[in-house]
């Protein structure tokens, strides 16, 4: 297999680069900020960058990590991770059994879960849970005004420790944050006499723009991966991640000629064009065709035609020097010049979210430093 000399791996069509130490910067600095405990959100697959590498990166600064499902919780388990997992969403009584095997802290939405938990917990060692107060999303979680109640009824389940309460607030990355306020107080109300549970409620927007959301922990999520959720920025955050690919061919098409299924673009004069090596199968958002932008040498190149499943194709410039292998960036720097994944979701009509949990497996992940066990 061809060799990339300068990255001394095999070579890669497609693949991200991971820079762990900004990551570990991004959750030191919020900690600091906050003063508060650090949930650490590793939900799908870290939001795209790798959950044990970043898991393991992150273990001498969480106080705990946040999942979505039982599956990824065991993941880290099986990774070797010791410190407290919590599942954010409402688990099936089918699953009882692995939480309490892998030690995991589900969340407790509703009766019938808890009711199955309590029947397999041993009562020696008491399970710990987290009670998801609905508020006002309205996904998940005991309704706000029965929330009291519910607590009452849970300590006649012997095997269940209630250790902490959240919420989760719907629009803290909005410019009008009106609802918080409704949100916090109805999430205030059911305190008065849970004062030792852990509480939490700051996602990462809230965690940046709104202090009175950060009770005894905070609960961040794509600002640990630097990017910002919303327009504030009152600390500095660090993007872990480069997403790059390489030149399969270069040509040029006559005037009149078309590019791509469907043939959307026509070329008004005899260009220039290179083939990515990135399509829709790799996570790349068919939304960008036509659209998007790519950096070759440090120039913004845009792309002409469709997005293909595999490959595209980008429009050069007659003074471009290129060559089949040469580096393309997709998101990240450079040169001098740099494409966010804010401006890639922007053009593509989604959230920095979906473009990166949607990175596809055939994109290689690579990580700066390489990723050491940190767990003991």
């Amino acid at each position: 297999m061809q060799q990339d000399k300068k990255n001394k791996m095999p070579y890669l069509r497609a693949y991200t680069e991971i820079d762990l130490l900004a990551i570990r910067h991004n959750a030191e600095t919020i900690k600091r900020y906050t003063g508060r405990q650090l949930i650490a959100v590793v939900k799908a697959d870290a939001y795209g960058h790798g959950a044990v590498p970043v898991t393991e990166t992150l273990h001498p600064v969480a106080d705990m990590f946040a999942v979505a499902t039982v599956e990824e919780g065991i993941e880290l388990r099986e990774a070797g991770i010791r410190k407290p997992i919590l599942i954010l969403f409402s688990c099936l009584p089918a699953q009882t059994g692995p939480i309490v095997e892998f030690n995991l802290t589900p969340s407790i939405g509703d009766w019938g879960f808890a009711a199955a938990l309590n029947e397999i917990a041993p009562e020696t060692a008491s399970t710990k849970v987290h009670l998801n107060v609905n508020t006002g999303m309205n996904r998940s979680g005991v309704c706000w005004t029965e929330t009291l109640q519910f607590l009452s009824k849970l300590k006649t389940l012997p095997s269940l420790e209630v250790e902490g309460l959240f919420t989760h607030l719907a629009t803290a990355d909005e410019v009008d944050k009106s609802f918080i306020s409704v949100q916090l107080k109805r999430f205030s109300s059911v305190l008065s006499d849970n004062d030792e549970k852990k509480v939490h409620v700051a996602n990462s927007a809230a965690v940046l723009a709104v202090p009175e959301s950060h009770f005894d922990a905070v609960r961040p999520g794509l600002s640990l991966y630097g990017i910002y959720p919303a327009t504030e920025k009152p600390i500095l955050l660090k993007p872990a991640l480069t997403w790059k690919a390489r030149i399969g061919w270069i040509s040029t098409i006559s005037e009149g000629e078309g590019v791509s299924y469907g043939l959307t673009y026509k070329a008004p004069y005899p260009v220039s064009v290179a083939m990515v090596q990135i399509g829709y199968g790799d996570g790349y958002p068919r939304a960008l065709s036509g659209t998007g932008e790519v950096l070759i040498g440090g120039m913004r190149r845009p792309i002409i035609g469709r997005v293909c499943m595999d490959v595209s194709v980008v429009q050069l410039e007659p003074s471009d020097k290129v060559a089949i292998g040469d580096e393309v960036v997709l998101i990240g720097k450079q040169g001098d010049a740099e494409i966010t994944v804010d401006a890639v979701a922007q053009r593509a009509g989604t959230i920095p979210y979906e473009i990166l949990t949607q990175i596809g497996t055939r994109v290689k992940r690579t990580f700066r430093p390489v990723a050491h066990n940190n767990v003991d």
